[in-house]
């Protein structure tokens, strides 16, 4: 059972994890928000690794075991936590909300709203399951 929970916790970390940090690379390279990055040629390679970094992660936590609802609910909320985190705790601090913040929090706002859809849906599959 140890074991079990172990793995369980693992992917549920890498996927967290891997979700958050694949979101802000991507909202941090669209440049909607922001002013568009200037990369050389060595910056575009480095993070283009750091990309497929994060997915071999998310690959690996989704390969250690896989999520059932419950462990995707919250792995999603959890990532939505961390984007939602990132710029309310800024502009606690500095008090100003730069533009590039409002991408971040809506990819949290899209999680979060990802994580409660999925919620939802297990609701209903555990009273059907329960009445049968």
């Amino acid at each position: 059972m140890k074991r079990t929970a172990l793995r369980s916790a693992i992917a549920f970390f890498l996927v967290t994890f891997s979700t958050a940090f694949l979101a802000t690379i991507g909202a941090r390279l669209t440049g909607w928000f922001t002013s568009p990055l200037d990369l050389t040629k060595v910056h575009v390679e480095e993070l283009g690794a750091t990309i497929m970094a994060g997915v071999i992660v998310l690959a690996v936590g989704a390969g250690v075991r896989r999520l059932d609802a419950a462990e995707l609910r919250s792995a999603l909320l959890g990532a939505a936590s961390v984007l939602l985190a990132i710029p309310t705790s800024s502009v606690a601090i500095l008090h100003v909300w730069p533009t590039y913040w409002t991408i971040i929090t809506v990819l949290g706002v899209v999680l979060l709203g990802c994580g409660f859809l999925v919620a939802a849906t297990t609701r209903g599959r555990e009273a059907l399951e329960a009445h049968e």
